[in-house]
């Protein structure tokens, strides 16, 4: 659906409405009611309903919620669904199918509400008979609680479909890395077995993680770098799949790059969220983060996989060990921490932060094949491969002026399948033209290739890139992988 420019604005204003409400269930999931980090998100819900209502958005703003997500005005939310997942299973306890905002709502009232909604006690204050009575007695006048009818929600039986399978995927994924996130900032032991069923669950479900990817790209909360780190197990598990790894090591790579950032926990949030640039200071306390995140894996008493230990050590370094953190012992990470450090890096450079632009897949290339040496060039070749210069979904210009998207890749990946969307010149496509085609083909006499990659924002020129070759013989045997034997004890 195609939305005029205001319409789009009022539709974005719920969205980061919506985003808003999630982020703060999720802080009071993890901290204190009263905690510093719960108020600031609290009155980040505020300003997101006067910023909706001054833009447009009809008050009382609605949001509906199905067992698996957000909804406005019947229109699925699926970007501020992704990290929903228990606050919605919470409103499901208590059935409850909308929630209405209105004019004059305030953070403490609010607060009040997450109370009502996330807290075991009252699981059962929103029945018929007692809703009311709740609504009153906790003062949250400006939050109207509609109940689900009988029959509601639909039917758990139907069956699935792809694009819903992926949503719970991944939020299956966000949820229980949120979850340990939030007990190691605790100091309590992890639940490692909830990470591994999880990657074990998605693989079952998805032979091709890409899906989950296309869907990543809507997740705007960030609670302990949650979404970044979803978003580099899913590429792990792409690249990994494509270069044959076994159902059993593509569990490791899935659960050590989930956890990879887990250190984070233990990095002062003023310090993770800062919105800007780190001083000497703040730097220091965020490059602990790995060694903090080996710690804390190391600290469990129910056994931890190795490799999971090595990538949460190893990310932010080389593969001949430069880097950080600085070790007592020379150390060379492992083939999964190798792989995860290509991941890592390619998902920071191409994500938007509040101190930068997301840079786009090529330009994010350009970067790392000019420090080419701080990657393990057999996975660095793996990467380039699988995810392809211009990977699905990319709107491309191409030479003649035509507008295309890439569809699919080929063995050449300065040489995807892409459909056009226009004719050369942005003329109207004649009836019965042909719209597939490979980048390089010969078409009408004219060899067309990429000139430029087309983003909301911004136009970027395809630069010129020495892009790695293709995998030899011997990247077949990727370290840690393959035939020939065990994955290393380094991760």
């Amino acid at each position: 659906m195609i939305l005029g420019a205001a319409a789009q604005l009022r539709h974005e204003a719920v969205v980061a409405f919506a985003h808003a409400f999630v982020i703060a269930a999720l802080n009071r999931q993890v901290h204190d009611r009263d905690s510093r980090w719960v108020a600031d998100s609290l009155a980040d819900v505020v300003t997101a309903l006067r910023t909706a209502e001054a833009i447009g958005v009809d008050l009382p703003l609605m949001l509906q919620c199905s067992d698996d997500r957000l909804h406005h005005d019947g229109e699925s939310l699926d970007g501020p669904s992704l990290q929903a997942r228990s606050l919605l299973r919470r409103c499901a306890e208590r059935g409850v199918a909308m929630l209405a905002f209105r004019r004059g709502l305030d953070a403490a009232e609010v607060n009040r509400l997450l109370d009502l909604l996330l807290l075991r006690r009252n699981v059962d204050a929103l029945t018929r008979c007692n809703r009311d009575a709740a609504l009153t007695a906790l003062g949250i006048r400006n939050v109207d609680i509609t109940l689900r009818s009988v029959g509601d929600p639909a039917n758990r039986r139907a069956a699935i479909d792809p694009e819903a399978r992926a949503l719970h995927n991944y939020q299956e994924l966000a949820e229980a890395l949120q979850h340990n996130h939030g007990l190691a900032l605790r100091d309590l032991e992890l639940t490692i077995d909830e990470t591994a069923a999880a990657i074990e669950r998605t693989l079952a479900d998805f032979d091709e993680p890409s899906h989950l990817l296309a869907l990543a790209t809507q997740d705007d909360v960030d609670r302990f770098t949650v979404g970044h780190s979803v978003r580099v197990a899913l590429l792990a598990l792409q690249v990994a799949r494509r270069m044959g790894a076994t159902r059993d090591q593509l569990v490791r790579v899935g659960s050590a790059a989930l956890l990879h950032d887990i250190g984070k926990s233990k990095v002062p949030q003023d310090v993770l969220f800062k919105q800007g640039p780190l001083d000497a200071a703040e730097r220091a306390a965020m490059m602990q983060h790995p060694r903090n995140g080996a710690a804390i894996l190391l600290e469990q008493r129910e056994g931890v996989d190795l490799a999971a230990v090595g990538a949460a050590f190893c990310h932010h370094m080389g593969p001949t060990g430069a880097g950080y953190p600085d070790a007592v012992a020379p150390v060379r990470p492992g083939g999964i921490s190798r792989l995860v450090r290509v991941c890592d890096v390619f998902e920071a450079l191409t994500s938007i932060r509040p101190y930068k632009r997301a840079l786009t897949p090529i330009e994010a290339y350009a970067v790392m094949f000019r420090d080419i040496g701080e990657f393990d060039p057999s996975w660095l070749r793996a990467f380039v491969r699988t995810i392809g210069l211009f990977p699905d979904g990319t709107r491309v210009r191409l030479t003649d002026g035509a507008l295309a998207v890439v569809r699919s890749q080929t063995t050449c990946p300065e040489q995807p399948i892409v459909q056009l969307l226009t004719g050369a010149g942005d003329a109207t496509l004649a009836p019965g033209q042909p719209d597939h085609f490979t980048i390089g083909d010969t078409v009408d006499g004219d060899t067309l290739r990429i000139a430029s990659i087309e983003t909301q924002e911004r136009c970027v020129e395809v630069p010129d890139l020495d892009v790695p070759p293709a995998p030899t013989a011997a990247d077949a045997c990727l370290p840690g992988f393959g035939p020939c034997g065990a994955p290393a004890h380094g991760g």
